[in-house]
């Protein structure tokens, strides 16, 4: 992974290349705690990456904004993709790349939050990315699931269910998950039926409770 990190700011022509981040990175993503979003769900992604990167206008900075989207990851906060954005943003400033470069990195990372409707190609491909754990086969989203859970354990049990279907719901009543027909064809049959599964099992722990 190092040498995709360097051989990512050589292609974005970077004045020096952070190494030292790489190490700040892979401390954060491997932070005890994060059962889900850790090393190997920016591994994922990149994998993903690899085959979809055809679809981005900026492949390098769609790259570098995986790297990044959840580096803050604090379960107890609301504002870890603004800290992402604004690391990375940092990072790319040190890095001598423009400001362009800089703010349209930070908005795909914004776009993670998957609060509000995404209008910019790379970014919807980033939140695309982010939620295709959503149409996995059935055993891997039902462990994703489970680590959730296990990220929010401080959360009461009954307060987390309620929120969580909440959450699920809102994915499930979009008109599309996914904002690019290539993830469409990917994941969203399957997505939308687990989100449904998910949703009931919710419900039938709150009425058992």
């Amino acid at each position: 992974m190092r040498d995709r990190w360097i051989e990512l700011w050589q292609k974005l022509y970077a004045h020096t290349i952070p190494q030292d981040v790489f190490d700040e990175l892979i401390r954060a993503y491997s932070l005890p705690g994060r059962f889900y979003h850790n090393l190997t769900h920016i591994q994922d992604c990149l994998s993903l990456f690899d085959e979809t990167r055809f679809l981005a206008c900026h492949p390098e900075e769609v790259e570098l904004a995986i790297w990044f989207h959840d580096a803050v990851y604090d379960t107890r906060k609301n504002n870890n993709e603004q800290r992402s954005a604004e690391w990375a943003g940092s990072v790319i400033r040190q890095a001598g790349l423009s400001s362009d470069t800089s703010e349209r990195i930070s908005y795909s990372i914004l776009a993670t939050r998957h609060e509000t409707e995404v209008t910019d190609t790379d970014a919807q491909l980033l939140a695309d990315m982010d939620l295709s754990i959503l149409g996995r086969e059935e055993d891997v989203f039902w462990i994703y699931e489970e680590n959730i859970r296990r990220e929010y354990a401080w959360v009461p049990e009954s307060q987390f269910r309620q929120r969580r279907m909440e959450i699920l719901r809102g994915f499930l009543e979009r008109r599309h998950i996914y904002y690019h027909e290539k993830y469409r064809e990917m994941f969203e049959e399957r997505a939308r039926l687990n989100l449904k599964q998910a949703i009931a099992r919710l419900m039938d722990a709150v009425s058992d409770a």
